[in-house]
């Protein structure tokens, strides 16, 4: 499975809210098979414009692919989705990215609100449209109250690919869901590694949640 992260860098996202982002890809990643190879996580970053910060061929197992996310740069301009998905499908998912046609290929866009509207901007429709044509599965995270549900549908294929959460503190919560979303999408292609999946989900949220338990005792809420 070859998954990547395409991060909300615009303004209303926000300093501390962008570390939240990273926390979340960190947690998701935290349940892929990335120690063995079998599977591998690739990012990039977008706001005006749209930059790689790990193609998948430079992923190498889980301390590779932590130490990406905790460099991604926060830009604090505006929200091109369309150049995101665009650079998804030239710089990713591609020869030039290191993708292998072979396992599940899927992205997880993160958004708090909606395509910023310019002359150069192109359509949702036809961003998303080499990256369907790739088989690539797409997975929309809608946080706040500023997204458009339309514009996320237009994204993926259907209704069960977009996650929404209320605030980016409902993140980590989110993970969850969208770790088991890759996780089918990684028993499609291959059944044998599916119960692996499964196991190391609960597994890492577990640990999260006594983490979550422990600190709350010490400094109740």
């Amino acid at each position: 499975m070859d998954v990547a992260f395409l991060v909300d860098a615009s303004g209303s996202v926000g300093a501390t809210n962008f570390e939240k982002q990273k926390e979340f890809i960190k947690a998701v990643a935290s349940t892929l098979d990335l120690r063995s190879g079998l599977a591998r996580a690739g990012s990039l970053v977008y706001s005006d414009t749209a930059t790689v910060q790990q193609s998948f061929k430079n992923c190498n197992g889980t301390s590779s692919v932590m130490e990406a996310v905790d460099h991604i740069p926060y830009y604090g301009r505006t929200t091109r989705i369309d150049r995101a998905l665009s650079l998804a499908n030239t710089e990713l998912f591609s020869i030039t990215g290191g993708v292998r046609s072979y396992v599940a290929n899927t992205l997880v866009l993160l958004t708090d609100g909606r395509q910023t509207p310019a002359p150069d901007s192109i359509s949702m429709e036809r961003a998303v449209k080499p990256l369907k044509d790739k088989k690539v599965a797409r997975i929309a995270l809608g946080i706040g109250n500023q997204i458009s549900p339309a514009e996320l549908r237009r994204v993926v294929d259907g209704q069960d690919d977009i996650v929404t959460v209320d605030s980016f503190d409902d993140l980590y919560s989110s993970s969850y869901v969208v770790s088991k979303k890759l996780c089918a999408r990684a028993g499609e292609n291959c059944r044998s590694r599916k119960g692996y999946c499964h196991n190391k989900i609960l597994r890492v949220f577990a640990f999260g949640l006594g983490l979550y338990l422990g600190l709350a005792l010490i400094h109740p809420i």
